[in-house]
């Protein structure tokens, strides 16, 4: 039943597109036509983790499941619409016969591309950014209602080198400890599969991230979104995504030391009406970022932009396509070194230090 819904919910795209898997041996069972044996992926969670997965795989099962007119290669397809993690191609692709539509994900500016979908809309720069927020976490597990308010487990959704070392301190440990809480971080174990879709034993959700301003620009606000999507209240760093999203205190909190952190978490355990509403205020909030509409999202914008500027750049010849690939390599290089350099350099607003 829930194939024939998703086989009916959105007309043909203008043009056919094509999404480009460079590491398609990993995927044999996403290569029939018939949508009846493509996998929902919200019953794979463990196999998309990588970039690419997340935003070529699962958008093209999404699209695909939907009936789209969508496709699935190894290759850049001549002549056509073309969708590819921004980080998983280059220029030795020489990609100039395709008209390529990059995902950014967390990477550079991805000049070699005609159009870029951001996930930050900190990042939209001119009429060829194009912002569509990441899907949301494929599988996820909802905290479990029966432990009603209480908070004895706070989690971490993420490698741990990626949580701000002082909220991975002795002392910040230990003082969780003396409130009954533990901290729980579920990153990448060789030994175990990531838990990052498991939100059944979580009570509260933390992420601070001691990211250089310029850094914090490309990052996504996947983590708030996931919280609200889990009925788990989050505890957060003054990212600009997630900033973008807040419309009242009851989306999150934000935090920049532990104190803040555990002075936060101590009125969560005084006033449990106030645990109540920012749950109840999450799942609300989540309804606008559901698969079924980012779907919506990705069918607007191939629709719209995507086959409009197709359909300008048809018109252009072979030779002014080269030449623009060109110039796009030498801007690619130049963005690359960029993104390198504000990623290590720069202010730090955790740390309150300049790197």
């Amino acid at each position: 039943m829930q194939s024939q819904q998703l086989k009916n919910s959105f007309t043909s795209l203008p043009y056919p597109v094509t999404f480009v898997c460079r590491y398609l041996e990993k995927w044999p069972d996403l290569l029939s036509n018939d949508i009846q044996h493509l996998p929902d992926p919200n019953t794979i969670p463990e196999r998309i983790i990588t970039n690419e997965e997340c935003w070529i795989i699962m958008t093209y099962l999404h699209l695909k499941r939907r009936n789209l007119n969508v496709h699935l290669s190894n290759q850049f397809v001549k002549g056509s619409i073309c969708i590819a993690s921004a980080l998983d191609f280059g220029i030795k692709q020489k990609t100039f016969s395709s008209f390529v539509v990059g995902c950014r994900s967390d990477g550079p500016k991805p000049a070699l591309c005609d159009i870029a979908i951001v996930q930050n809309q900190a990042n939209i720069k001119s009429i060829t950014d194009i912002f569509i927020p990441h899907w949301p976490q494929p599988g996820l597990i909802k905290r479990d209602s029966a432990r009603k308010n209480r908070i004895s487990n706070i989690v971490f959704k993420g490698s741990e080198i990626n949580l701000y070392e002082s909220f991975r301190s002795p002392e910040f440990i230990q003082e969780l400890e003396n409130l009954g809480i533990k901290l729980q971080i579920n990153g990448l174990y060789k030994d175990k599969p990531v838990q990052w879709h498991d939100y059944s034993e979580a009570d509260l959700v933390l992420a601070v991230r001691d990211l250089t301003e310029k850094d914090a620009l490309v990052k996504p606000a996947s983590k708030l979104i996931n919280a609200w999507a889990a009925g788990v209240p989050a505890l957060l760093g003054p990212e600009p995504a997630f900033q973008n999203l807040r419309q009242s205190h009851l989306d999150y909190i934000e935090v920049k030391t532990p104190t803040e952190a555990l002075s936060s978490i101590r009125r969560l355990l005084n006033d449990p009406s106030l645990y109540e509403q920012m749950v109840i205020n999450g799942q609300k909030r989540a309804v606008e970022f559901s698969c079924e509409q980012i779907a919506m999202r990705w069918h607007e914008v191939l629709s719209t932009q995507v086959a409009s500027s197709y359909s300008h750049w048809c018109k252009q010849s072979y030779l002014n396509r080269i030449g623009n690939f060109f110039v796009r390599a030498i801007n690619q290089k130049l963005a690359v070194r960029e993104a390198d350099y504000h990623r290590a350099h720069g202010y730090r607003p955790i740390s309150n230090r300049w790197t």
